[in-house]
C-alpha cells in the first residue's frame, strides 16, 4: 500500500493543471529539456502555508524500444493522460512541480512494458503530470489520477479518489475510483468498476459483460450492444440502464424504491441482467438516457482555466483538468 500524501499536496497539482493541457498538444521530440520558471502556487487547505514558491519544468522524450504495456505510478496527486495516437514509438510529455529540488522521474523499459513513476514525491512536495500517446496495441495500468485513457487495448485503473475519463477502449476495464467520478465514452471489452460513491456514466457501451458497483453513487450506463451479463449495485444510488434487444432474464432488488421496467424479460432468456440499489430508483429502458452523457472533455484555450463539468441528475460528474489534444 502507498504511503498516503499529506494535507496540502493538490497545492503542487493546481498550479500546474492549468497548463498541463499543453503538454497534449505540444510536438514530442527525443529527449527534450525546457526551462524552469517559478510559479506562485497557491494552496487550499487550512493546514498549509497560504503560499509557496514552486518551480516548473516540462519536458518530452521518445521511446525507442518497442512497448506493448505502459505502467503509470504517480506518488502525488498529477494529471495521468494517455491516448492512443497514430505514432510508432511511445511519446511521453512530463511537467515536473516542485519546490526543493526537482524529483528523479522513474522511466524504463523491460519485455516490452514501460514503467512510468514518480516515486520520490510520495514523501516531498514535488508532483509529476504524464502526458503519453501510445500505438492503438498498447495496454495501460495507471494509479493516480486524475486519470485521461483513450483509445488502448484495454486499462487498469485506480485513480485513489480523482476523476476517471475514458474514451474509445478496445479491449477490458478494470477501474477503482475510491469515491471519485467515472465517465465512460465507448468501450468493447469486459468492464468491472467500483467507485467507492462516485458517480458512473458511460455511453456507447458494447461490452458482453459489466459488474459496477457505485456504493451509494448514481450509475446511468447506456449499452450500444445487447449485453450477455449485468451487475449494478448502487447502495442506495439510482440506477438506470439502457439495453437493446432483449428479453433478458432479469433481477431487481430497490428495497422499496420505485422501479421502471421497459424492456422485455423472460426467466428462460440467456441475457441476465441484475440491479441491486438498496432503496434507489431504479429504471431499465432501451431509449437515450436523458442527459446521460455530454462527452469526453474538450482541449482549453491559452490562459483559460482546465476545468470542465458534465451535468448529472441537475448536479455535476466532475470538475477536473481538460486533457487537451
Amino acid at each position: 500500500m502507498r504511503p498516503v500524501a499529506r494535507v496540502g499536496r493538490w497545492a503542487w497539482v493546481l498550479c500546474g493543471l492549468a497548463t498541463a493541457a499543453a503538454l497534449a498538444v505540444a510536438g514530442t521530440r527525443v529527449i527534450v529539456s525546457a526551462g524552469v520558471r517559478p510559479v506562485p502556487a497557491r494552496t487550499f487547505t487550512r493546514h498549509a502555508p497560504r503560499q509557496m514558491l514552486a518551480r516548473i519544468m516540462t519536458r518530452t522524450v521518445t521511446v525507442r524500444q518497442p512497448v506493448t504495456s505502459l505502467n503509470v505510478q504517480s506518488y502525488a496527486p498529477g494529471l495521468i493522460q494517455v491516448k492512443a495516437a497514430p505514432v510508432t514509438h511511445v511519446q511521453i510529455s512530463e511537467m515536473i512541480i516542485w519546490s526543493a529540488s526537482p524529483p528523479a522521474v522513474v522511466q524504463s523499459v523491460s519485455g516490452g512494458r514501460l514503467s512510468l513513476a514518480d516515486p520520490a514525491c510520495a514523501n516531498d512536495s514535488c508532483s509529476v503530470s504524464f502526458v503519453v500517446k501510445v500505438p492503438s496495441d498498447v495496454t495501460v495500468t495507471a494509479v493516480g489520477g486524475p486519470l485521461f485513457i483513450s483509445g488502448t487495448a484495454g486499462a487498469d485503473l485506480d485513480s485513489e479518489g480523482g476523476p476517471v475519463s475514458v474514451t474509445g477502449i478496445h479491449g477490458p476495464l478494470n477501474v477503482s475510483t475510491h469515491g471519485g467520478p467515472l465517465q465512460i465514452n465507448g468501450l468493447t471489452g469486459p468492464l468491472r468498476a467500483d467507485t467507492g460513491g462516485g458517480q458512473v456514466v458511460a455511453a456507447h457501451v458494447t461490452a458482453a459483460t459489466a459488474v459496477v458497483t457505485t456504493s451509494r453513487g448514481p450509475a446511468q450506463i447506456e449499452f450500444s450492444a445487447a449485453p450477455t451479463s449485468v451487475t449494478v449495485t448502487t447502495s442506495g444510488g439510482l440506477a438506470e440502464l439502457s439495453v437493446p434487444g432483449g428479453p433478458y432474464a432479469l433481477t431487481t432488488n430497490s428495497a422499496g424504491a420505485a422501479q421502471t421496467i421497459g424492456i422485455a424479460t423472460s426467466s428462460a432468456a440467456h441475457r441476465s441482467i441484475t440491479v441491486t440499489t438498496g432503496g434507489g430508483p431504479l429504471i431499465i429502458g432501451s431509449g437515450k438516457i436523458p442527459g446521460g452523457f455530454y462527452g469526453p472533455p474538450q482541449s482549453a484555450s491559452r490562459n483559460q482555466r482546465a476545468v470542465t463539468a458534465t451535468p448529472f441528475a441537475g448536479n455535476s460528474l466532475f470538475y477536473g483538468p481538460q486533457p487537451g489534444g
